[in-house]
């Protein structure tokens, strides 16, 4: 079982990292997704990755500018960082990401955001890699850029918008990540909406240290919690768990390529 979306260094920041593994291994998760936000942060990213992989847990590694640090960097120098970092680090990245579009109130300029967005949109098309995009109060906006770059595939990440959104974003070949929202008792909008969709589209992520579920207020969330979204999906699908996560261990497998069981990097597959 595997956590498409962690930010691991910001994790191990407040918790020891070979309690977290421990609890991964316990919880049956077999590795993550280490999904960066900021050029300044790469390098521990990197760096936790590192001694998570050599603890026995695997790590992909994706690389982006979020864009909540649409007004803290330039632009042109970002993305010559991300295309030069990329680069260095090689095999171990499997996408490009976090990245997307931010239109809640109080956010950077929708014109930088764009700009950031485009050009890192651009690394991954050469690079032949998955994105992983933010989107909140942007669906549409972000339907519009994918439909401008048909060979674009990844994810949305905590995808919790409408079920038309979703079908248009499965339709364009993106997966969906099921986030912590499932897991409250009152998410019955998002409840509905996920179990309308095909499974084949659906990827298991927890965000950590972000978005507790709701067993865990007040917590730190850690990739061992997504056991919690599992069981919630099983039952919206009438699945059993083992047989829910094996399709999801694939769907992960067909956007991110199969390094995360294998250790080498492999090209992610289309999906008919």
């Amino acid at each position: 079982m595997f956590d498409t979306h962690c930010h691991l260094d910001d994790l191990v920041a407040r918790l020891p990292l070979p309690d977290v593994v421990a609890r991964m291994r316990q919880a049956g998760v077999d590795g993550v997704i280490s999904v960066g936000v900021a050029p300044d942060q790469w390098k521990e990213q990197s760096e936790v990755a590192q001694k998570a992989e050599n603890l026995g847990v695997p790590v992909g590694l994706a690389y982006g500018v979020h864009p909540w640090w649409a007004d803290r960097v330039e632009s042109s120098t970002a993305l010559k960082a991300l295309a030069s970092w990329i680069e260095q680090e090689g095999d171990r990245v499997l996408a490009i990401g976090e990245i997307g579009l931010d239109f809640a109130p109080k956010m950077p300029d929708a014109t930088r955001q764009h700009e950031l967005f485009i050009g890192q949109i651009n690394i991954a098309l050469q690079q032949q890699l998955p994105v992983i995009l933010h989107e909140r109060k942007s669906a549409d906006q972000l339907l519009a850029v994918i439909r401008r770059h048909p060979a674009l595939r990844g994810v949305v990440h905590g995808f919790t918008g409408s079920l038309q959104q979703a079908h248009q974003l499965i339709e364009q070949g993106f997966y969906l990540g099921v986030g912590t929202a499932i897991t409250h008792p009152r998410a019955t909008r998002v409840r509905a909406m996920l179990s309308a969709l095909p499974v084949e589209a659906l990827l298991l992520e927890s965000d950590a240290p972000n978005q507790p579920g709701h067993t865990h207020q007040g917590e730190l969330n850690e990739p061992a919690f997504i056991v919690e979204q599992l069981d919630v999906l099983a039952e919206l699908f009438a699945m059993d768990v083992p047989t829910l996560a094996e399709q999801l261990d694939a769907n992960a497998k067909t956007v991110f390529g199969n390094r995360l069981l294998s250790g080498t990097l492999s090209p992610p597959q289309p999906r008919d």
